[in-house]
């Protein structure tokens, strides 16, 4: 199942930590989505960080099904206009994804897709958007066509 919320930051938040991953934070080359593939977009890590516990909490206040799992990993990927990242599955966790990108419009893309029953999903990048999802759902980001495309991860081990 694919979990939206939307406006689980005021726009003014949103704004601040956009500036700040955008414009005070060193990215490094992206990472593989499958292996034998080519690195896509940038990649930095935010385990440990005020902004990596920030962003869970708000995670476990939207969806219970958090509560008492342990933060697997918290990250930010950074795409630029014409980055074609790959489908690919996160694993046994809980994936959230923060949409933080300011600006939306429909016709820049910066969904995300999902496969589901063999058919692409594609859910809208807005601002202060939250989705949750199982992270075995096959699914991958595609860029906006005229600007970077931020959004922040944060994954959370399901219980074995």
């Amino acid at each position: 199942m694919i979990y939206p919320f939307d406006d689980v930051m005021s726009e003014d938040k949103n704004n601040e930590i956009y500036n700040f991953l955008l414009h005070e934070t060193q990215y490094s080359y992206g990472e593989r989505d499958r292996p034998n593939l080519e690195p896509v977009g940038m990649v930095v890590e935010l385990d440990g960080t005020d902004l990596a516990k920030y962003l869970g909490e708000i995670a476990k206040s939207k969806f219970d099904q958090l509560n008492g799992l342990e933060l697997q990993r918290s990250y930010v990927n950074l795409f630029q206009p014409n980055d074609r990242p790959y489908f690919h599955q996160d694993g046994e966790v809980f994936t959230c994804l923060f949409y933080i990108t300011p600006q939306y419009d429909i016709d820049e893309g910066g969904e995300t897709q999902f496969i589901v029953n063999n058919m692409i999903q594609g859910l809208p990048s807005r601002p202060a958007r939250l989705v949750i999802f199982d992270g075995m759902l096959w699914h991958r980001a595609t860029s906006y066509r005229s600007h970077p495309r931020l959004t922040a991860a944060v994954k959370f081990e399901k219980k074995k």
